[in-house]
C-alpha cells in the first residue's frame, strides 16, 4: 500500500519552531528544487502536483532524479492538495524537504580560490537580502557565507527561494545568536583572515583594497549598518564611492559590487 503524503508535516515546516524542532526545512519552486537535486543534497521527500508532473518542468525533475539516488519518497498529488501544503501564494508545483544542515553526498561545495573569501552578514533581517547575498557569494565562488546576530534564517523557505537554490552551491552557516559577531570575527582574524568591514562612507574603495588575500568580508544591517563593537575590531573599512550623493546602498546591491571587484582581482585583471 502506498504511503499517504505527509502534507500536514510539510506545511508545518513553514514555521521556524517546527523547523528547529525537526531539523528540516522546506524547499519550494523549480529553481531551488532542481538546484538541490543537481547539488546532490540528501532529500527526505519530493512532492509534485499532477499538473507540474505532466509539464516540461516535471520531465526535468524526473531526469535529475534518474541521475543519482532518489529521495526515499516521491509523491505526485492533486493540485488542490499541493496548494494546501505550499508555503507560497502562487505555488509552482514542486517542493522537497531536506535536513538542516544539508547533507551532501559528495561533500560541501568547494571554492575555486586558494585564499578564503568568506562573506559574513551581521543582522541582515530581510529574507530577500539574505537570499541575494548567498546568490552573489555563490556566483563569485565564495568559500562560505556566515550569518550572525539577528540575521534571518538562511535555511528558511523564503531565504532559500530568494537565493534561487544557490544556498546548495556554497557553504552556508548560521551559528545562532549564542555566537556574538565580535567573538566570531576576532576568531577569524586570529586564524589569519583579514576582516574587511563595509561602511557607507570614509572607507577605502573596493579597488584600493587587496581583495586577493584571505578575507572575511562583513556586511551589516539594512538600516543601521555595523555596530561599533564590530567596527572597533582589527581590519580595514571599505566603502563604495557614491558621487551622485546617495547616502547608502541596499546591502544586496553593495555586496554584489564588492564581491565582483573581488572576483576581478582574483581573476588577475588589472
Amino acid at each position: 500500500m502506498l504511503r499517504e503524503v505527509p502534507w500536514r508535516f510539510i506545511k508545518s515546516l513553514s514555521g521556524k519552531k517546527e523547523r528547529e524542532k525537526t531539523g528540516m526545512t522546506l524547499v519550494e519552486g523549480p529553481p531551488s528544487v532542481m538546484m538541490a537535486l543537481e547539488s546532490g543534497v540528501s532529500i527526505e521527500y519530493l512532492v509534485m502536483s499532477r499538473s507540474f508532473f505532466s509539464s516540461p518542468g516535471g520531465g526535468e525533475v524526473e531526469r535529475l532524479l534518474g541521475r543519482g539516488p532518489s529521495p526515499p519518497e516521491v509523491f505526485t498529488v492533486p493540485d488542490e492538495l499541493f496548494e494546501r501544503m505550499s508555503e507560497t501564494k502562487s505555488p509552482q508545483g514542486v517542493l522537497c524537504v531536506v535536513s538542516v544542515p544539508f547533507r551532501f553526498r559528495e561533500g560541501v561545495p568547494a571554492s575555486p580560490w586558494v585564499e578564503p573569501l568568506e562573506v559574513v552578514g551581521v543582522d541582515i533581517q530581510d529574507p530577500g537580502n539574505v537570499g541575494t547575498l548567498v546568490r552573489s557569494a555563490s556566483a563569485v565562488g565564495a568559500s562560505s557565507v556566515v550569518f550572525l546576530g539577528s540575521s534571518a534564517d538562511p535555511f528558511s523557505p523564503k531565504c532559500i527561494r530568494a537565493s534561487a537554490g544557490t544556498v546548495f552551491r556554497v557553504a552556508v552557516k548560521s551559528p545562532g545568536r549564542h555566537v556574538a559577531p565580535p567573538e566570531y570575527l576576532l576568531k577569524r582574524h586570529s586564524e589569519g583572515l583579514e576582516v574587511l568591514k563595509t561602511v557607507p562612507q570614509r572607507g577605502v574603495s573596493p579597488w584600493e583594497a587587496d581583495l586577493t588575500k584571505a578575507l572575511c568580508l562583513v556586511f551589516g544591517n539594512e538600516a543601521k549598518g555595523l555596530h561599533e563593537d564590530v567596527l572597533s575590531l582589527p581590519g580595514q573599512e571599505i566603502s563604495i564611492p557614491m558621487p551622485g550623493g546617495t547616502e547608502s546602498l541596499n546591502v544586496a546591491v553593495a555586496s554584489g559590487i564588492i564581491l565582483y571587484e573581488a572576483l576581478r582581482q582574483r581573476m588577475g585583471h588589472s
